[in-house]
């Protein structure tokens, strides 16, 4: 794998200059290619389906090894292969579409849907090992944040600045990961070493590009909300009705910037490793 190993020195001030075309970039390969939403669509069908399926089960069969008591015994175990499930379920259709995503971006072309999906089954152990870390300390994180209810003023500070540190810490150590696994091929341990390295060369750029999809985000939704707003003037059938399009609005919204957040992704990557904007930025006159 070719990497930059510095990257360009450049100010904060072009970091965020550079950041901002990113989100740009996403924005415009997500609107040219909107089939890119459906793979965030996947994620949280097949999430869903797990959860209720694997809570069902579990629960079932609690129930009838011990009543009650072994019913919520099942749930809790449940619960708990619930998370690991979805947390692959989201490593899976995260390394579809950034395979998708990069093929976009490299080559210029428009591969099928299929592509993302071929891609990241030639590396599913890798997303699987993946998924079952990201999914620990996820529960790590939960177990964290449940302690900041305490009744304890020492225990909740220490559970909000301890879930704090390690939700930024993990994000910034691992945001190249899934990138290198279906990009590169490269191990889940090699991956959680490289990737520290290259987010010291993209940080401002990785911030930026997140922040600013975020908050593009949020506004979207918030629009479509006002937008609504007035429907709910006109009785039952207008409170169901503005309840029914804001929900529709906002969840395309959050597909939208969910998939453009997976191209951010793979645009910073490329950079990372080349020190050069993806060939696809050129035709949209945004070179970074």
């Amino acid at each position: 794998m070719m990497m930059n190993s510095g990257g360009p020195k450049m100010g904060f001030r072009a970091r965020i200059g550079r950041g901002w075309r990113v989100t740009k970039l996403g924005m415009h390969v997500v609107r040219a290619d909107p089939e890119l939403m459906a793979y965030m669509l996947f994620s949280g069908i097949f999430s869903i389906i797990a959860a209720i399926a694997l809570l069902a089960l579990t629960g079932g069969l609690g129930f009838f090894a011990g009543g009650e008591e072994g019913a919520e015994s099942g749930v809790y175990v449940g619960a708990f292969l619930s998370y690991m499930a979805i947390a692959i379920i989201t490593v899976f259709w995260n390394a579809a579409i950034i395979a998708s995503a990069h093929e976009r971006l490299t080559a210029g072309t428009n591969p099928s849907f299929s592509y993302g999906i071929k891609q990241a089954m030639k590396c599913l152990p890798q997303i699987v090992i993946w998924g079952l870390i990201s999914g620990t300390v996820g529960l790590i994180v939960t177990a964290l944040q449940s302690m900041q209810h305490s009744d304890n003023f020492v225990v909740s500070i220490f559970g909000h600045i301890a879930s704090f540190i390690v939700q930024v810490a993990w994000w910034i150590s691992t945001f190249f990961v899934v990138p290198m696994i279906v990009l590169d091929n490269i191990g889940v341990g090699e991956s959680m070493s490289k990737s520290p390295e290259l987010f010291k060369q993209t940080w401002g750029e990785d911030v930026v590009s997140s922040t600013g999809t975020g908050i593009i985000n949020l506004l979207v939704c918030l629009l479509i909300v006002v937008i609504c707003l007035p429907l709910f003037a006109l009785g039952e059938i207008g409170i169901g009705l503005g309840i029914l399009v804001m929900f529709a609005g906002i969840a395309v919204s959050v597909l939208f910037f969910s998939a453009c957040e997976a191209v951010n992704r793979v645009s910073l990557y490329y950079f990372a490793k080349t020190g050069e904007s993806p060939p696809l930025a050129q035709k949209y006159g945004l070179d970074f």
